[in-house]
């Protein structure tokens, strides 16, 4: 009756205490959006190879690894707020310094500080909005966080593009450091702390420990199995660092696609993605997890093996397109399950310890698809990734611990 009466006090989605949330999250799509176009640009202008290009998103990604644990635990253990602000402080830091050094090595460290603090960001603002929702319109709540975000990454290029041209590229890595400081303002000024720590009690005879320990209990479950082979296939896949991302436009240039031909794909598929995003969140809140999801699998599966026939404009947009709907039906609904099975006093330490597992799969997509691709090309290696996608949906759809209708 008690947690009955506390979901109850929760403010509504679209209360002036929602707005401050989602306009953080908007805030850093802004900057993101911003960043995926300067990174690339200004990294090939220090190391001159592509390689080295690729290099820098390894080092972004891998410390998100660590990251997203750690971040979870201390927002468990300090809150959410201060997790979110030294989040925003490593990534815009370190995006700011990134845009007036010369050299390609320190380029590259401070990526693994930006990373990191990408990885305690994600993590606390999670934590934050996974306390600020509750069952019954989580999937909504994970939707409007996402066209938020989206909103802000498919605006981010525009400034960056503006800023660069009355500048240099060094001026966007500098602007994404400002955004930064925004979002630490709304967080300090205007956000309320979701979460108050509580310390264990001692049982009798014990002294207190302040030391954060690491506690795999809330893992040894099914249902963080069957979230975990989910979460691991569509990884592989899904967003910047993915595989698609990663070697889509490698495919429509082989089939004679022009950059700009290209550009038209990419920004159809997150277009698609931010229209659906609010239907999807109530499908979620009012069908279920486990259907939701499994449509999403089977529609990222799809999108593999389209690309099999890919040799014109119109068949590049529906592989986009396809990949954009499937994407945000299965990553919204994951983000919205994982959310629900988190236990509420090591919420942040669960949601980090799973994005770890997203990270996991985001390093690995890129390599299996380039292993695979070097003999069998590149459709080959995504029609086995949309078999990968098609066992982990059966995987799903056969597991008892599957995720359970939400209660309306």
């Amino acid at each position: 009756m008690n947690e009955e009466r506390k979901t109850e006090r929760l403010p509504g989605l679209l209360s002036k205490e929602a707005l401050p949330v989602f306009s953080a999250f908007f805030l850093w799509g802004f900057g993101t959006g911003a960043l995926w176009m300067a990174r690339p640009l200004l990294a090939f202008d220090l190391g001159g190879t592509f390689f080295l290009v690729g290099l820098v998103s390894a080092f972004s990604a891998a410390p998100r690894i660590i990251g997203g644990p750690l971040g979870g635990a201390l927002a468990d253990r300090l809150g959410r707020r201060p997790i979110v602000v030294a989040g925003c402080v490593l990534h815009g830091g370190a995006a700011a310094m990134q845009g007036f050094t010369d050299s390609y090595t320190v380029f590259l460290m401070l990526e693994l500080v930006s990373g990191f603090g990408v990885a305690v960001w994600v993590t606390g603002s999670a934590a934050l909005l996974a306390d600020f929702t509750r069952v019954t319109n989580r999937g909504r709540g994970v939707a409007l966080r996402n066209m938020s975000m989206r909103l802000g990454i498919l605006s981010g290029p525009v400034a960056a593009g503006l800023i660069a041209t009355a500048f240099d590229i060094g001026a966007v890595m500098v602007f994404i450091g400002v955004t930064k400081i925004f979002i630490v303002a709304v967080t300090l000024l205007l956000i309320k702390e979701t979460h108050q720590p509580r310390a264990p009690a001692p049982e009798a005879g014990e002294r207190p420990r302040r030391r954060l320990r690491l506690d795999v209990s809330v893992f040894r479950t099914r249902n963080f199995l069957t979230l975990s082979v989910v979460t691991l296939a569509i990884g592989l896949v899904t967003a910047g660092p993915g595989a698609f991302r990663t070697y889509f436009p490698v495919r429509a240039e082989d089939v004679g696609l022009s950059v700009s031909d290209i550009g038209l794909a990419i920004g159809l598929s997150g277009l698609l993605a931010m229209l659906i995003s609010m239907p999807v969140g109530a499908a979620v809140d009012w069908w279920g997890r486990k259907p939701i999801l499994l449509l999403g699998l089977v529609t990222m599966a799809a999108s593999m093996f389209l690309i099999f026939g890919m040799e014109g404009l119109l068949i590049a947009l529906i592989v986009a397109g396809v990949f954009g709907i499937g994407e945000v039906v299965g990553m919204n609904t994951l983000q919205t399950y994982a959310m629900d099975l988190a236990p509420e006093e090591k919420r942040g330490y669960f949601l980090g310890t799973w994005q770890g597992t997203v990270n996991v799969g985001q390093l690995g997509g890129p390599l299996l698809v380039g292993a695979i691709a070097a003999p069998l090309g590149i459709p080959a290696a995504f029609g086995i990734i949309g078999v990968v996608l098609l066992c982990a949906a059966a995987f799903l759809a056969v597991s008892r611990t599957a995720p359970a209708p939400a209660q309306v």
